[in-house]
């Protein structure tokens, strides 16, 4: 056998995933928004990837699962009566954000977020948080009832016991604060500001920062 499994399934996910929309879209959405500034910044200044060899395996995991609970969503819903799913939203010259659910009869925003069991002590965090009641007023600024907001994490290392939910009253305040830290970033850049410093430690960002730049003259050398 001359085939090597390894590296053809590696190349072969690697490749579609660099195909899709979300992974060439070049636009800053709400998912980065509460994280590391550094990286946003790098984002909102197109910065040229640094470090092209990330391990992307555990977001091309995150995908697939996305992309099998919006089938099974659908399957709930064949007529598209109920749900939004996998829906752009967008207000224009300020957002664009795909909802991964918005049941509407209920006014819920629901956003999957993939992660392994020993992480599931962080969640929710901060910046997902931001992500889901930012998703809620991109909702509705396009004319939706919004009511509640709720993260789903879903441990690829576990079981269905393991899956955690968390549901609050939907707050345009949070989703407010969200946008400023945003706005900043934007504000900053534009008045010539120097970079933020960076916000992660070196093991994260040379294994999952497209930015990562030892030298930090293009990309961000991280915290060391």
């Amino acid at each position: 056998m001359t085939i090597n499994l390894h590296d053809f399934f590696s190349k072969a996910v690697v490749g579609h995933d660099k195909s899709r929309a979300r992974s060439v879209q070049t636009a800053v959405g709400p998912s980065s928004i509460g994280g590391c500034r550094r990286r946003t910044w790098h984002e909102l200044m197109q910065t040229p990837v640094t470090n092209p060899d990330t391990d992307r395996l555990a977001a091309i995991m995150g995908t697939y699962i996305h992309a099998g609970i919006a089938e099974a969503m659908k399957r709930e819903d064949p007529f598209g009566d109920k749900f939004l799913i996998e829906e752009r939203i967008e207000v224009k010259d300020v957002l664009v954000g795909n909802v991964d659910l918005f049941i509407k009869e209920e006014g819920i925003v629901v956003d999957w977020k993939t992660t392994k069991v020993k992480s599931q002590r962080y969640f929710p965090s901060k910046g997902q948080m931001f992500q889901v009641h930012i998703y809620g007023w991109l909702l509705e600024q396009n004319g939706y009832k919004v009511n509640y907001v709720s993260l789903v994490s879903i441990a690829r290392d576990g079981e269905m016991g393991d899956v955690r939910t968390h549901i609050e009253p939907y707050d345009p305040a949070i989703a407010k604060e969200g946008l400023d830290w945003l706005e900043a970033l934007k504000d900053g850049i534009a008045k010539g500001k120097p970079a933020p410093a960076p916000e992660e430690k070196l093991f994260f960002c040379t294994r999952y920062c497209s930015f990562y730049d030892a030298t930090g003259e293009v990309g961000c050398p991280s915290t060391r």
